[in-house]
């Protein structure tokens, strides 16, 4: 049975996730799982999708080994040691060869491309939740049955790879070179020949785009989520704001800034050309109007005027890394780590102490101290 996760925007803005089977129809107990438990707690919609996945890797699982965990448990049967090394085993396939052209469950081979160890860990982390739902539900109650549940889900997460903690230091080492960034900025500058684009409202789009990531560090979804009421060209500042299930929004997969809300320093420079392309070209853009997103699709169709949207910018970023060999790691957290790198730099050169480093770093990255 091939699962996929649906997302839809309700009328209120809010949006929503099921996992559905390959005729339509929602699952139910992960259904019943992502309302009580994850929406009940307030957890983002990328949060839930996240979670379904993992879940419809579970259930591939499943379908591979002949299990049904609902059965299982309604007849007080609980996972044995082998069953839960198999869960680990086949956690680490890619979730996209999980499943043959055919719907059927592909059996993991030792030397297929594995998931990153994080992916791994977070989806075993996703269902030892999960199964502690499900078996709340449905295992017979007796006197020993929490600790029973309690121990499988113990075995689970023991089970999870070992994965070492990132620091603050590994935060700030991580660079590109700045001659990369500066052949990068000069590709997208607007009226350049080489430019990958003709048009030159969308080299101007494109430009602005690679240049506030480069000078914020900026998360994917907190560019693609700045409106023009966030900046104060009076103050050369820009607001980082979340605004979750949007309503004013028309995308379905909505980018969402993960971090804390704060106010981020600009130069004037980089605010003339905010202006610029706001008076210039955004707001002929038809439709453009209707919504205060500043960077918008430029190219005609159904969507010309949307606020850009995750998969058109993924498309921007696998234009700049196909310009050339150097530009092959680019991508929107290497430049975030890029900015963690220069303002360790430029701290140390200053003489800034470590204490007063770090609350300032948490700070402009929306981190929590």
């Amino acid at each position: 049975m091939q699962l996929s996760v649906r997302r839809f925007q309700g009328e209120s803005g809010e949006r929503f996730s099921i996992l559905v089977d390959d005729t339509g129809m929602p699952l139910y107990y992960p259904a019943l799982y992502v309302t009580a438990e994850m929406r009940g707690a307030s957890l983002s919609i990328n949060t839930i999708d996240n979670a379904l996945s993992a879940l419809k890797a579970m259930h591939a699982w499943q379908d591979h080994y002949h299990l049904d965990l609902e059965s299982r448990f309604k007849r007080s049967e609980l996972l044995l040691a082998h069953e839960i090394h198999s869960l680990r085993d086949f956690m680490q396939k890619p979730l996209e060869t999980m499943w043959s052209k055919g719907g059927k469950v592909v059996a993991f081979k030792g030397r297929q491309k594995r998931v990153a160890k994080e992916n791994q860990y977070n989806r075993m982390t996703i269902i030892a939740g999960y199964i502690r739902f499900l078996a709340g539900r449905l295992y017979p109650v007796t006197p020993t049955s929490v600790r029973e549940i309690d121990a499988l889900v113990a075995q689970i997460k023991a089970n999870r790879p070992k994965i070492a903690d990132k620091t603050e230091k590994d935060r700030s080492d991580s660079y590109l070179a700045e001659a990369v960034l500066d052949a990068v900025e000069e590709a997208l500058r607007p009226g350049n020949e080489a430019n990958p684009t003709a048009d030159l409202g969308l080299q101007f789009r494109n430009g602005l785009m690679f240049t506030l990531l480069r000078l914020t560090g900026f998360r994917r979804g907190e560019l693609l989520n700045l409106k023009i009421e966030d900046f104060d060209f009076a103050k050369n500042t820009v607001k980082v704001v979340r605004r979750a299930d949007s309503d004013g929004d028309p995308r379905t997969y909505q980018p969402l800034a993960k971090t804390r809300e704060r106010t981020f320093p600009l130069i004037p420079e980089l605010m003339g050309k905010i202006h610029e392309y706001i008076a210039k070209y955004r707001n002929k853009v038809p439709g453009a109007r209707k919504h205060g997103y500043l960077f918008v699709v430029h190219r005609s169709g159904k969507t010309l005027g949307w606020p850009i949207s995750n998969s058109g910018f993924g498309k921007f970023i696998e234009t700049l890394s196909s310009l050339a060999d150097e530009f092959s790691g680019l991508h929107a957290h290497a430049l975030r780590h890029h900015w963690n790198y220069l303002f360790s730099q430029n701290c140390d050169k200053d003489g800034v102490t470590p204490e007063r480093e770090q609350k300032l770093r948490s700070y402009l990255m929306g981190w929590s101290e």
